[in-house]
């Protein structure tokens, strides 16, 4: 059985149900959720509080009720943190960690994505590829202000953001294309923001993690696109040294499971 924990924090787990439901049927049960206030899950006021611990213990609700002993659970992006912070607390739950381009560590994370919006954004607003920059460099605070700093630079890439997650030009539209034929109404898409702003803003969420992946003791696979600007240097060093095995899929981005359907289910099931 495989638990599916999805980033962003709070775009919700539709999309790898879409491209990952048809591509592991008949090789695993897949169990996925919206996370608390995200999409198809009830919405929340604005300004509700919610924290990486809120959703460790929704997933093991959902285990109790579901009577699985143990499962096999994936983070993707922002979702590999909370992953580990679940793998972290309930260690016997877990038969293996699956991390999908993770976030391990936000501030590294954050940091090496903006390094890679520089690139994008030098020779077309130097203004904004030097922001990027100050930001991707460590001696930066990472705080609030760092967060909606970043928010600004990638906002400044236009339709070009995109690139930053897939391998081609062709996948730049895959949420709104998810968004078109799913049915749901704009609201649904956009409640998940609330969730989102709450859990950046907690000082759990930005507590360093490079060190405590090696806490856990059970097997760690992490599955990576070649073109990935999200999970770090630092972090996959993290998981080598934790004893991790790392696989880079080809011609994939942030998106392993959008991109590259067949490899990863092969990853998923070997």
């Amino acid at each position: 059985m495989l638990f599916y924990v999805h980033g962003g924090p709070g775009i919700g787990a539709l999309e790898f149900e879409r491209y990952m439901g048809p591509a592991l049927a008949g090789m695993c049960r897949l169990i996925s959720v919206d996370q608390r206030g995200v999409l198809r899950s009830d919405a929340l006021p604005p300004g509700t509080k919610v924290t990486i611990e809120d959703l460790v213990a929704d997933f093991e609700a959902v285990r109790e009720a579901l009577a699985v002993p143990r499962w096999r659970v994936l983070g993707h992006s922002f979702g590999g943190l909370v992953a580990l912070r679940y793998a972290l607390a309930h260690p016997e739950r877990v038969q293996r960690l699956v991390l999908e381009c993770p976030c391990i560590d936000l501030s590294s994370s954050f940091r090496w994505l903006c390094a890679a919006a520089a690139q994008l954004l030098n020779g077309r607003e130097p203004a904004r590829a030097l922001e990027a920059m100050r930001l991707a460099d460590p001696s930066t605070p990472f705080d609030d202000a760092f967060i909606s700093q970043m928010d600004e630079v990638l906002a400044a890439l236009g339709e070009r953001r995109q690139d930053l997650y897939v391998s081609e030009a062709r996948n730049r539209d895959i949420f709104s294309r998810l968004a078109a034929s799913a049915g749901l109404p704009g609201a649904r898409w956009e409640q998940g923001a609330v969730a989102g702003k709450s859990l950046l803003s907690q000082p759990s969420t930005r507590r360093p993690m490079l060190t405590s992946i090696g806490q856990w003791k059970g097997p760690i696979l992490l599955i990576r696109g070649d073109g990935d600007h999200v999970t770090s240097p630092a972090e996959l060093v993290a998981v080598e040294k934790a004893g991790g095995k790392i696989n880079t899929v080809p011609n994939a981005g942030h998106f392993v499971h959008v991109e590259q359907p067949a490899a990863m289910a092969k990853l998923l099931v070997g």
